[in-house]
């Protein structure tokens, strides 16, 4: 009974690879080649270098992804790394030439300010010191005048030496006009003084005269 069920399906299997085996076509038929137009693709590629050669190059722009970064990859032409020193080192001095005499124009120009500002204060405190003599000698001559009268008041009294309060006034007044006679000669010093150091200061300078004024008339 097995062996029956077995041939059975033997039968069966076999008509379907008969049937599968006809359906597949030849492998020689699948595996046929496609024909490709070799001579056409050398020739578009031929075409497209010769393109590409007569295209003008595009113009180099430089930024900052694209320059270079090292101090040598840049040259320029006529103009060696030596030049350049030279160039800079020219440059440097130029500079510190004209700074020196920048410096020695400034120096100058202060020193005659400062030449100018000394003369005006001591030139200043010179006419203060007068006017405070001019007082001083105001002062000293009223004290004189006033002595004077009380001296001929205090003399012409029958009885001066017993006087004690008119001698004590005149002791005083003679001691004030002491005292300020020795002020005005301090003062006097003083003026001297500035005045001798006033002399050794260069002399200020004077603006240009002005041309005189043309009047003729036509």
């Amino acid at each position: 009974m097995k062996i029956a069920h077995w041939s059975l399906g033997v039968l069966l299997v076999m008509p379907m690879g008969i049937a599968a085996g006809q359906a597949q076509p030849p492998a020689q038929e699948a595996q046929a080649p496609v024909p490709v137009a070799t001579d056409s693709l050398a020739a578009a590629a031929k075409a497209a270098r010769e393109a590409r050669k007569d295209q003008p190059k595009p113009a180099r722009v430089w930024n900052d992804d694209t320059i270079p970064k090292s101090n040598g990859a840049i040259s320029v032409v006529g103009q060696t790394p030596a030049d350049d020193s030279a160039n800079a080192a020219g440059a440097t001095g130029d500079a510190a030439n004209a700074a020196a005499g920048a410096d020695a124009s400034a120096g100058a120009g202060a020193g005659a300010a400062a030449g100018a500002g000394n003369r005006n204060a001591l030139e200043t405190s010179i006419q203060n010191a007068k006017d405070k003599l001019a007082t001083i000698k105001v002062d000293l001559d009223l004290l004189q005048r006033t002595y004077t009268l009380d001296s001929q008041m205090y003399y012409i009294k029958p009885d001066y030496a017993s006087d004690t309060e008119g001698a004590t006034k005149l002791k005083d007044e003679q001691d004030q006009i002491a005292s300020k006679q020795q002020e005005m000669d301090e003062q006097q010093k003083k003026i001297d003084d500035m005045e001798a150091e006033l002399s050794k200061l260069p002399a200020a300078s004077t603006p240009p005269a002005a041309p005189p004024a043309n009047n003729n008339s036509n």
